[in-house]
């Protein structure tokens, strides 16, 4: 773990990035180390701005907050979850292969899309895009949180809801 106090966005619930990168940069040093399996989600909400603009940003940051209790729960204790920027969120998950991950993120994103939301406007869902990462032999955390992301950008290049495997 790491020495800094806990830094935690205060309407989700997950850590801020600097602290979460703190944590992911411990965990894939001790992974490599241990030569253990480390996996990373890249989480990032499809159409926000859209859900924004028809339900206002209220009701988004509430599905925000959802999106993050739908992935502890998925989750269950596998590692912890950052707030990477507005609509994005990282899970780290140490001792878990890239098809556990895969697995998981395949859960959530089936979570999601099944949950409502509830706005002045009515009820809504959100879907996500995901991406998985699996830390190669010796690959930094930047490296890893890059490829990650990159996973999860070619899910929403391939019709967004869905999850890619680096």
């Amino acid at each position: 773990m790491s020495d800094r106090a806990p830094q935690i966005c205060p309407s989700t619930g997950a850590y801020l990035r600097p602290y979460f990168e703190s944590l992911l940069a411990k965990a894939v040093s001790d992974a490599n180390l241990a030569r253990m399996p480390l996996t990373l989600l890249w989480v990032d909400v499809d159409e926000t701005q859209e859900g924004n603009d028809a339900h206002g940003r209220e009701a988004m940051d509430a599905a925000l907050s959802g999106l993050v209790d739908e992935l502890a729960a998925e989750l269950d204790g596998r590692g912890p979850i950052g707030r990477m920027e507005g609509d994005a969120f990282a899970a780290s998950l140490y001792a878990v292969a890239p098809y556990v991950g895969e697995r998981l993120a395949e859960g959530l994103r089936r979570r999601l899309a099944d949950k409502g939301f509830r706005s002045q406007t009515g009820g809504f869902h959100i879907t996500v895009s995901v991406g998985v990462a699996g830390l190669k032999p010796g690959e930094p955390y930047g490296n890893l949180l890059d490829a990650a992301e990159a996973a999860c950008v070619q899910a929403k290049q391939a019709g967004r809801n869905r999850v890619v495997v680096r």
